[in-house]
């Protein structure tokens, strides 16, 4: 369950980027709907679960955002 978590609280991030930028109201309805899923399911994890969601999401918020610096260039940042 905390990968499904993980993974929804991912969903969330990426459409929040793009929803609320266009302000498109169906996007903006699906991603209301994503939140109060992801709240549901997370408040259902233990405290060690939580904890590992939340690490895992800011692992991957790094990347996405392209502030890894890693200095790879694989993460889509300026670092290449």
């Amino acid at each position: 369950m905390r990968k499904e978590a993980f993974e929804l609280k991912k969903e969330i991030a990426i459409m929040e980027d793009f929803a609320e930028a266009e302000e498109i109201k169906d996007e903006i309805a699906e991603l209301e709907k994503a939140k109060k899923d992801y709240d549901e399911i997370y408040n259902k994890l233990s405290d060690e679960d939580k904890a590992w969601v939340n690490e895992q999401f800011f692992k991957w918020i790094e990347l996405y955002s392209g502030n890894c610096g890693a200095g790879c260039g694989s993460c889509g940042s300026a670092c290449a």
